[in-house]
C-alpha cells in the first residue's frame, strides 16, 4: 500500500512496519529458531524477507540520491 500512494522519498525514509506485522515476523523468526515452521509458515518469513530487503535497497537508494544532490 506505501508505495500505492506515490510517497515521497521523506515518507519512504520513514516508512516503519506496524507493530502487528513486527510481532508476526518476529514469531515466524522464533519459529525458525526452533525448527518449527510448517511449508506456509515458511512461505510467509521469507516473504517477509523479500519485503524487508525490498526496503532497504530503496531507502539505501534514496539516501544514494540525497547524498549526490548535496555534493
Amino acid at each position: 500500500m506505501l508505495f500505492a500512494s506515490a510517497p515521497t522519498p521523506q515518507q519512504i525514509l520513514d516508512f516503519r512496519p506496524s507493530i502487528q506485522t513486527s510481532k508476526r515476523a518476529s514469531e515466524l523468526l522464533e519459529l525458525n529458531r526452533s525448527g518449527n515452521l510448517t511449508d506456509q509458515s515458511t512461505a510467509e518469513l521469507d516473504q517477509y524477507e523479500q519485503a524487508e530487503l525490498l526496503m532497504r535497497l530503496v531507502k539505501a537508494r534514496i539516501r544514494s540520491d540525497e547524498n549526490a544532490d548535496q555534493s
